[in-house]
């Protein structure tokens, strides 16, 4: 039966996002769409069994490259800066999104060649534990559906003067860390005496990233149980800690603890 607590199909998307670059198009594109349709799959046969929803016909790469060029095209007809439309849109965070009734569309948003403030975000963490992480089809399956995210953003960063750009970093009922609402983490904690860049797995509550999946896969992190300790600890010890998605790649963010 549906759990009557899901929102109705029609009102969300599945959403990837990744980095569009002039020279080499979408990052990790495949692995990217084959997320997409995964997604699409368990929310049709698991959460609206009775919908016929998320068709996945149209997710392919060359449908995705053909809604790219419109979306390019269609920014660089509004761009009022000469010499930005001459250029084009070099570098930009694309959202590919699916309909519940198998749309697919393409969205960029250009991203700045020079940034003026270059020092890491700070990653916060969620003053309280989110329940539920580990059996929620909206934290296995990324969507435009983000209550969760939004939730532990409000709660960790509402009345805080932390700067613009800051990331929250959630953990479980069962004191585990999971990932930071807009990306994946890996926390330095001695791994067999050495030490290493440990992301929790995604049996303990989180999306599996692309871009994480890409970083495990050569060797650049670490999968294992990260405890809200280990991250206290990190805080402490002044040791390394990131965050990575497809747009940004893996970057190194400053760890807040707020006394619990």
């Amino acid at each position: 039966k549906m759990n009557t607590d899901l929102p109705d199909p029609s009102s969300f998307q599945i959403l990837e996002t990744t980095l569009y670059t002039h020279e080499d198009g979408l990052l990790l594109l495949d692995q990217h769409l084959d997320r997409m349709r995964r997604s699409a799959r368990v929310l049709s046969e698991k959460c609206y069994p009775n919908h016929r929803c998320f068709p996945v016909a149209r997710v392919s790469p060359a449908a995705v490259e053909s809604r790219l060029q419109s979306a390019l095209a269609n920014n660089s007809n509004q761009k009022q800066n000469q010499q930005q439309q001459k250029n084009g849109c070099q570098k930009g965070r694309a959202r590919i999104l699916l309909s519940s009734d198998g749309a697919l569309d393409v969205q960029v948003v250009p991203i700045p060649t020079t940034s003026a403030d270059t020092s890491p975000p700070l990653l916060v963490l969620d003053p309280q534990p989110t329940e539920g992480l580990r059996a929620s089809p909206f934290v296995a399956c990324k969507t435009t559906f983000r209550r969760i995210y939004d939730a532990a953003a409000a709660r960790a960063l509402a009345g805080c003067d932390y700067p613009d750009g800051s990331l929250v970093l959630l953990h479980n009922t069962a004191g585990r860390v999971t990932e930071a609402h807009i990306a994946n983490v890996a926390v330095s904690k001695l791994v067999d005496g050495t030490m290493r860049l440990v992301t929790p797995p995604v049996s303990d509550g989180l999306l599996a990233g692309t871009m994480r999946n890409y970083l495990l896969e050569t060797g650049q992190i670490v999968e294992g149980p990260v405890a809200v300790d280990d991250f206290r600890n990190a805080v402490a010890n002044a040791w390394r800690v990131v965050c990575m998605n497809s747009v940004r790649g893996m970057f190194d963010v400053t760890p807040v603890a707020p006394a619990p």
